[in-house]
């Protein structure tokens, strides 16, 4: 089907910081929720795919009227958030065609993220694209988007070294913190949360060699699979209260709608400890999105919390050793997202040409049986290859003209968009017809 545009709209790291993607935070389910409205009742969307990481939350999405898509998903987000339109533009970003298929390779890349290269995003990408409930919301469109952009990070990943040495954002997050400890072999973590980051922070405590690791997840067995090989207690999150008060680091990993540590529960439970705080620093670091510890807990003597925010602006840094490969992994993205626009144009002409050969050939066929009529089976059948014939060679010329048109270009759209009407071709009605 000719006139679908892909755009992509979100919020990231770059654009808005912790507070503000809480505020704009949606729930995948949620969010699964409204793309089947949208994609059915509505008719808003064609396709669609969510992309949520600690970092960012982006919505993929491909429409006849991308425009009006964009107002209406924006309105829809100023009302499930209550943060105003003005702000929303000021912390929320749109990009459509080739922009927002370069945007996704760069993700998949590593190019977009707080530390360049690393190697976390390419299995978030792929886990958003192999989604069971993404499988209803997706169409030929943004698959082929999707598995070209994971094809696009690995092939960044081993054709440059900017993936060499990169820490993950958890990596990168945790060596700020152990800057600041005195020691980890003699202090206890807590980890909450058992997922991709979690289980993460879990790994790369107990390789640095820390002393006791505890796991809390909602789902206990899920956190005894993460921490079986690590050797690492486990309990649930209504039974970390006093892990947390005793831990010397806490990580916040859980996705959760509301805090899980606040500051009058976390003063609570402090309290009780029997070496109270006697100047002993604890450390919090929260990656969860939306946040798991209470911003206030900072407030609190003897406590000392990172969030988001505070690994943003403190890797910056560590990208400079990797600056020099960026030039070379920008090209293969252009490259890849070139590959890409091809493969659309190639498919979009496709789709006008194989609907105007049919119907001009389907009129040949009506035509020469209405010339048949009455005539010999050998003169009817001479008739039939004279008017296929005659079809073919009327078509060659138009043929040419739409297999190269290039939909990106005024001409080409204009070529396309006006060749059904100019051969009489409803394409809706071909493209029903076809999936009969």
């Amino acid at each position: 089907m000719t006139g679908q545009e892909i755009f992509v709209i979100g919020t990231s790291q770059t654009v808005a910081s912790a507070a503000m993607r809480e505020q704009i935070y949606v729930d995948l389910e949620e969010l699964y929720e409204t793309l089947g409205e949208l994609l059915t009742a509505r008719g808003l969307l064609d396709e669609a795919v969510p992309l949520a990481t600690c970092g960012r939350l982006e919505l993929y999405c491909v429409a006849s009227d991308a425009d009006r898509a964009v107002k209406v998903l924006v309105r829809m987000m100023e009302r499930r958030t209550g943060v105003a339109r003005d702000a929303l533009r000021d912390h929320v970003y749109a990009l459509s065609g080739d922009q927002a298929v370069r945007h996704l390779f760069r993700v998949a890349s590593g190019l977009d993220s707080v530390v360049h290269g690393e190697a976390q995003i390419l299995g978030q990408v792929r886990e958003a694209a192999r989604d069971s409930r993404a499988e209803m919301t997706k169409g030929p469109i943004l698959h082929r988007m999707f598995e070209t952009a994971l094809a696009t990070g690995k092939k960044v990943r081993t054709e440059t070294e900017i993936g060499r040495g990169a820490a993950s954002l958890a990596g990168a997050a945790l060596g700020m913190v152990q800057r600041e400890m005195s020691s980890l072999e003699s202090s206890t973590a807590l980890v909450v949360g058992a997922g991709d980051t979690g289980s993460l922070v879990a790994r790369i405590l107990s390789k640095a060699g820390i002393g006791k690791l505890v796991l809390a997840n909602r789902t206990l067995a899920n956190a005894q699979a993460a921490g079986r090989c690590l050797g690492a207690d486990v309990v649930g999150l209504d039974g970390m209260t006093e892990v947390v008060a005793r831990a010397d680091l806490v990580v916040g990993a859980a996705t959760a709608d509301d805090y899980l540590v606040t500051a009058e529960a976390l003063s609570d439970a402090l309290s009780g400890v029997d070496e109270g705080l006697g100047g002993r620093q604890r450390y919090f670091l929260d990656l969860a999105h939306p946040r798991n510890f209470d911003p206030a807990i900072a407030g609190i003597p003897g406590v000392r919390l990172f969030d988001l925010d505070h690994v943003f602006e403190r890797v910056e840094a560590a990208n400079a050793s990797r600056a020099a490969q960026v030039p070379r992994a920008e090209a293969i993205v252009v490259d890849q997202a070139e590959n890409f626009r091809r493969w659309l144009t190639s498919r979009q002409g496709v789709d006008v040409l194989r609907a105007v050969r049919a119907h001009v050939l389907d009129v040949a066929k009506e035509e020469a049986e209405r010339f048949s009529r009455g005539r010999t089976a050998e003169e009817r059948e001479e008739i039939r290859r004279f008017a296929r014939s005659m079809a073919r060679t009327l078509l060659h010329q138009p043929t040419v003209a739409l297999r190269d048109a290039d939909p990106g270009s005024p001409s080409g759209r204009s070529l396309l968009e006006a060749a059904p009407a100019l051969f009489g071709v409803d394409l809706e009605e071909n493209d029903e017809a076809s999936s009969t």
